[in-house]
């Protein structure tokens, strides 16, 4: 007997992208605002810090699945894994799946991140506890020592 692979028949993710914003338009349609992998930090001065500061930053996170044969709730989770190890759930939603086929859910998420360190970010997409997808962020993190001014 052959065992199948979750989701074989859907739901299917269609995107899954961070950006700067979403724009839902006037017809229903989604535009994709500047896609986001990668945040430069950079601390510039005589002595700028060794390790980089927590900062906020605020992004959008877009989704698409389509149905296939999927109908009716699915607990939708995202989770980040950061790069010390640590993670925790980011959000959670319930998605309804009905209709055709090819109809599915669009879904953004407004985030606001509190970031403490550089390196690789993971969000973890899960549907109905699977796991979808990963989405990578690098935070980037550098330095620029500058002599002081002279005064004359």
């Amino acid at each position: 007997m052959t065992q199948e692979i979750p989701f074989s028949r859907g739901p299917y993710l269609a995107a899954a992208f961070l950006c700067e914003t979403v724009l839902q338009e006037n017809d229903g349609r989604h535009s994709i605002i500047r896609i986001i992998d990668r945040i430069n930090r950079q601390a510039i001065g005589t002595a700028p810090p060794e390790e980089m500061e927590p900062f906020d930053y605020s992004l959008d996170l877009y989704l698409s699945f389509k149905a296939g044969s999927a109908r009716g709730p699915m607990m939708l989770r995202v989770r980040l894994e950061k790069p010390n190890g640590e993670s925790g759930e980011v959000f959670a939603r319930e998605l309804y799946f009905e209709g055709d086929d090819e109809r599915g859910i669009n879904h953004t998420a407004h985030l606001r991140l509190g970031i403490g360190i550089a390196g690789l970010h993971w969000f973890d997409v899960y549907l109905a506890d699977q796991r979808m997808t990963r989405i990578p962020l690098r935070v980037a993190y550098s330095r620029e020592i500058r002599p002081p001014t002279k005064q004359v």
